[in-house]
């Protein structure tokens, strides 16, 4: 019986891993050329209804930072900015213009205003890296 419970197990293991391989998407997340490595980069993920599915703190090492996740496969915007002095919001001079350098993914930048989310919305259908410049 012994040997039977243990051959069950493993089949249910390994079709568990052979799912989690179809539906799992790795993306690599790369913020290079940072102006510091003080500070962190704050990342906002959400889906291709506007529906937030994740927020991150990434560390920055020699004015890098990079963090590979797993995704559903899908379309997502990405949002994200350099808190250089960890306060852990976008800090704004006194027009309301962002003093800290941010981006978005499709490297989508809007005139006055942010993008539009269509614009930043990125296919996850393959594991990829994806590259921002924050500015």
């Amino acid at each position: 019986m012994q040997p039977i419970c243990t051959y069950i197990f493993l089949l249910f293991l390994l079709v568990g891993q052979t799912a989690k391989s179809q539906d799992v998407i790795d993306v690599t997340l790369k913020f290079e050329h940072l102006e510091t490595s003080n500070g962190s980069v704050l990342l906002l993920i959400q889906e291709e209804g506007g529906k937030d599915v994740s927020k991150l703190v990434l560390p920055i090492h020699n004015k890098v930072a990079e963090k590979t996740i797993e995704l559903a496969a899908g379309k997502y915007g990405f949002s994200a900015y350099h808190d250089v002095n960890a306060n852990e919001k976008l800090d704004l001079n006194f027009f309301g213009a962002p003093t800290e350098a941010y981006g978005f993914s499709n490297n989508a930048r809007g005139t006055f205003s942010k993008p539009s989310f269509s614009e930043t919305l990125v296919d996850v259908s393959k594991n990829r890296i994806i590259k921002f410049k924050l500015e």
